[in-house]
Parts: structure tokens; sequence; C-alpha cells
């Protein structure tokens, strides 16, 4: 029987959680076609033949919470998440996903959208299908599992007000999701800490996940606090999955501010309570002790339902910075700058502006004479409030305890970047470019938080099983050829939160349907990524 691509002699981690074994990998049209032990397969004169002895061979990384599709249409070959051995992304996260996008309120949709590369192709109208499709005629370097964002939904029906829907707008909004999910959607995501995501009531989210639910939805939730009500907002999801008789996810889950850590098992507890009560409840966590997400979300809601953060001008109103400065100060919202410190808080993005790029929110008040509100404000003012942030805010040993559950997946929250370039631009959160190399070496190799074996796990078949992503995750006769091999001696994150678009080290190929899109740590723009489909709309 001939193969393509034939890989010889490495420890193979199939996936499963099981032992890794000395063995074979053989690709034959995409599709793994044996990975068994060694000395099952006859010499191969027509296959290329891939030394892996010394070398782990897996499958490819499933990242269970990123952002890829931000910049896939105007970045096709970012190389970021491939050099990571990513070959599927689960994306359209945080309420925030780039179809279906409405004709409604799209001048306003335009002006607010956030992290715009410049010279990026228009934002028009289209629906889930039209995306996909265009999508996968013009391939990416990785595939996509894409989630609806309620943001998209709410903007089109009633704009960016702080409001119920009224029954019309509802039913606008469930029309657009069943279309989408028909489409091939894996459900809906929301970013409750960010506008006009954080608008919707549970009511409104419940009757949205009721739409999802007969084609196995996933209501996928950026909860809407991760700090002083970490525990409410947990039992929001819960609610929401059991009421809307759908499965519920929680994205990046995290305890975030020194007054919060230690809520781990409390979290845990609530959650496991959950799913033995019989709701299909999983999450998330991203391998850093700090977050990322734009400088705008420092801002109080109602100061960002104006629209105003990109005026600086407006934003030092006296009556508008004495209302930000007195709110700044209140507990009854998600306000990032009390519970972190704005010394713990940097700006890592801000157009190319190296006066802040890299400086904390104290750092650059002190230097410009003024106080955190009105450094934000400026900053968000020059740069057309289309600034980021790093923010270091949570600890190491709740994290540990989210990863050792076994409800929990790895992703990284991360964008399609390049180690050039404009999505380079600034100084990123590492995650971008080395976030499962970090929980590779760090994590499992050298702190052996887990075996090797069931970390891995939890980057390939558990978010396939998770999401219904289904012929991927194993190493296994019939799946795609999605494979990874890395150097357990070499595999590391090289860079920094100072330097950090820098290739990880030790990872030597990456097949994406067996295709090769990193040989011998080079990067091919091979594009064989696509938009998967869910169950469903398979």
């Amino acid at each position: 029987m001939d193969y393509d691509v034939l890989i010889r002699g490495g420890l193979i981690v199939d996936g499963s959680g099981k032992p890794g074994y000395l063995g074979d990998v053989a690709v034959r049209d995409g599709k793994i076609a044996y990975a068994g032990p060694s000395g099952k397969i006859d010499g191969q004169d027509n296959a290329r033949v891939i030394p892996a002895e010394g070398l782990v061979v897996c499958p490819g990384l499933i990242d269970a919470h990123c952002h890829t599709d931000m910049y896939a249409k105007d970045c096709p070959d970012a190389e970021g998440k491939i050099m990571q051995g990513v070959t599927t992304d689960v994306c359209g996260l945080c309420g925030d996903s780039p179809a279906p996008i409405g004709q409604d309120n799209l001048e306003e949709y335009v002006k607010r959208k956030e992290y715009r590369l410049p010279d990026a192709s228009p934002i028009r109208p289209c629906s889930f299908a039209e995306y996909r499709d265009w999508m996968n005629r013009s391939g990416n370097t990785t595939n996509m599992a894409l989630f609806v964002g309620n943001a998209n939904l709410r903007v089109d029906a009633l704009g960016y007000g702080n409001r119920a829907a009224s029954p019309g707008e509802l039913d606008r909004m469930k029309g657009m999701l069943r279309e989408s999910m028909e489409a091939g959607a894996y459900g809906l995501s929301t970013g409750l800490t960010y506008v006009p995501s954080m608008f919707a009531s549970r009511e409104e989210l419940t009757a949205l996940s009721r739409v999802i639910a007969p084609f196995g939805g996933i209501y996928n939730s950026h909860m809407r606090d991760e700090a002083d009500r970490v525990q409410e907002s947990i039992q929001e999801v819960i609610a929401i999955a059991r009421d809307s008789g759908c499965r519920g996810h929680i994205s990046h889950l995290k305890a975030s501010g020194a007054a919060n850590h230690g809520k781990s098992e409390m979290c845990l507890e609530l959650i496991h309570r959950a799913v033995d009560q019989g709701v299909d409840i999983t999450f998330d966590v991203y391998p850093y002790t700090a977050g990322s997400c734009g400088l705008r979300t420092l801002l109080p809601p109602e100061i960002l339902e104006l629209g105003l953060e990109d005026d600086y001008e407006a934003m030092k109103n006296p009556q508008i910075l004495g209302r930000i400065r007195g709110r700044l100060g209140e507990a009854d919202w998600d306000n990032m700058l009390k519970n972190f410190g704005s010394g713990n808080i940097v700006v890592s993005a801000a157009g190319g502006n190296t006066r802040y790029e890299g400086k904390s929110i104290r750092e650059i008040g002190e230097s410009l004479g003024v106080d955190d509100a009105e450094a934000v404000i400026k900053v968000l003012g020059d740069t057309g409030a289309n600034a980021g942030i790093v923010y270091h805010a949570l600890c190491e040993e709740d994290l540990r305890r989210f990863m050792k559950d076994p409800l929990c997946t790895i992703g990284t929250d991360a964008f399609a970047r390049s180690y050039t370039g404009p999505t380079a631009a600034g100084k990123p959160h590492p995650r971008n470019y080395g976030g499962f190399a970090r929980m590779i070496r760090k994590y499992l190799l050298d702190e052996r938080l887990l075996p090797l074996e069931a970390g891995i796990r939890k980057m390939t078949s558990l978010p396939a099983e998770h999401f219904g992503i289904a012929g991927r995750g194993l190493l296994k006769s019939g799946y795609e050829a999605d494979v990874m091999i890395f150097d357990p001696e070499k595999i590391r994150e090289t860079g920094t939160f100072e330097r950090p678009a820098v290739q990880p080290e030790g990872i030597v190929w990456v097949f994406i349907s067996g295709e090769a899109a990193v040989e011998r740590g080079v990067f091919r723009p091979v594009r064989r990524g696509r938009v998967l489909g869910s169950p469903v709309f398979r």
C-alpha cells in the first residue's frame, strides 16, 4: 500500500491520553492511514520519509480559545499559530465574530470595531455562509471552528444601547443565529465585559441559546465578571445552559485580582456540582498569569456606551472625566484598574507610539503628570481607541488547579500574528507566539503538572470532544493528517513580554491535512486551513 508521508520511529503520543510508544505514522490523501508500533509498515519507495527518532509525534494542536478570525481574512499566511503546532483554532469568541454582519447600524459597527489593522479590507455585510465560503476559497494557515458573537447580533438588531431587546429585535437576532447554525456555526459566544455584549440580559441569552440547542450548539461565555463576582458569573453560565438545554463552556476561566486569588477551588466546586446535576459545562484556560484585552475595557460601561473613547477632547470634558474618575473608585462593575492596580496594567499596543508601548498606566500617568483616568483617555485619544493592554492579575496556584481539572482544555486567547509587520506591532502578549510551547515545556516536561500524554490530550482530543470537531485530535486511521512533531529536549517559548514576536524552539514539523506547513522548523504558506462545519452542518 502506497503512502504519501511516512513518519518513522517517534514517540507516538496519540492524543487519547494513553501512554506513548515508539511507532510510525503513515499518511495518504490527507488522512492518517496508519498510526501504531514500528515494524508494521514495509519500506515505501514513493513515500516521503520523516525520521522522528528522539522526537514526539502527536496530533496537531487545537487551540480551545483564540481570535484567529480577527485577522484571518487580511493575514491568511500569519505563522504565529502554526509555528506553535496549532492546526485548528476555536474562534469567533468573546461576543465578536467575523460573521454574520448585518446592514443595520453598520457605520457605527465599523467606527467602534477594535483591533483593526492598517489597510484592512473593508467591513461589509455578510452572512455566516458567505464568510465561510470566502475563507474556504482563499484558504488559511489553520482551520477555524467558528462561533457567532452575540455582539454581532445585537448591533444589527438594536445597536449599542444599554436596553432590553424588544420581541421583534429578539426575533431578528434569533433568525440571524439560526441561519448561522444551519451554515455550520458551533454555537453562541459572549463577551460580557465588553460593549454591547454586556447589555444582554440572562433572559436574552437564554432565549438565544434555545436556538442553538437543537443543533448541539454551545453557549461559550467570556463571563460577566472574572474577579470579585466570578462565582456569580459561573452560576449565570450554568443557569443559561440548564434553562436552554444547550451545552455550556466558560472561556479563559480565571479569578483575577489579588483579592480573588484562591477562589479556584470554589469555582470548580460550582462547575462540578452542575455537571453532577446533568448540566454539560466545560472550560478552558491559557498558560499565563497575565491576560490581555483592549485599553477601552478599563472604562466604565456607561462611558463606553457613548462611543466617544477615540475623542480625547470630548472625554476630558470635566463632566465626563469627573464621572470616569468617580466610577474608577467603585466596585459594582468589572473595574480592572481597581482590581489589578494601574502598575500591573501595561499598554501593549499603541499604534507604534513608543511613549506608551511597554509602559504601565501608572508610569504613563506619572510621565504626563496626570492621574490614571486621564492617562487612559489620553492614550485612547492618541490611538483612535485602538490600543491594547496586558494585565498581570492571576496567580499560579489557581492556574495550576484549573489546568489539572478533567474538564479543562488549553487555549491561548491569541490572534493570528506574524513575526513582522502590522500584526506584530507593539508588544503583544507572548501567548500569540509561544503559548503552547510554554505549556509543554513549563507545565508538562519541567514541572510535570500532568503526564505528557494527559497534557497533550487537553490540547487535542479533549477540545475536539468538547466542541464536536470531528476527525481531528487523534492520531488514528481515517482522521485528518494534522500532525505535530517536536523535540522534547528543545521545545520552549522564546518570546517575552518585552520581546514577544519570536519563534518558539523545538517544533520541527507540522502537517495540516497531510501537507507540511512547518518543515524542519521553517514555515511554509500552504493555506490548507478551512472553516470547519459543526457536527449538524456536516
